[in-house]
């Protein structure tokens, strides 16, 4: 049952929301028990938000860090209906929403790739709280946030 909820999210995140498509997002990992997930992507020429610097655009950091701390919200979800049809369960994951977030920029965005990491610091019915960090392909951390969520 949990390899199916995971799967029904990742089908939603690749196929059905086309901005993660541009941004080239792949999903590496999702944890059913912790809620953790993990994304990365290359960087690509129309990601750059300073020319001459080469770097990650702010908005592009900023919106990778919500898509990722919402799949650590919906993982919770899923986990939370254990056991609801299927349903029940897509309605919850249509009707979820980011209700607040807040994003530190700690470093240019400079590399080759990136990886975001979410985990969930609180999760209850309705409200998910994760913290989530974006590093480069060195490791390096260029930002980190934490994100609220609705679940539908």
């Amino acid at each position: 049952m949990h390899k199916i909820a995971l799967e029904k999210i990742k089908e939603y995140y690749l196929e059905f929301l086309p901005f993660n498509k541009v941004l080239g997002i792949g999903i590496d990992h999702l944890d059913y028990d912790s809620g953790e997930a993990i994304v990365s992507f290359p960087m690509a020429s129309d990601l750059i938000g300073n020319s001459a610097a080469g770097i990650l655009h702010g908005g592009v950091t900023a919106s990778v860090i919500d898509l990722t701390g919402g799949l650590s919200a919906l993982i919770s979800c899923a986990k939370f209906h254990e056991g609801a049809s299927d349903e029940v369960i897509q309605e919850k994951l249509l009707g979820s929403a980011t209700i607040d977030m807040r994003v530190d920029y700690l470093r240019p965005g400079k590399g080759r790739s990136f990886q975001c990491k979410s985990r969930i610091i609180r999760a209850g019915s309705r409200i998910v709280v994760s913290k989530i960090d974006l590093f480069n392909d060195k490791k390096v951390r260029i930002a980190t946030g934490t994100a609220t969520y609705l679940i539908g």
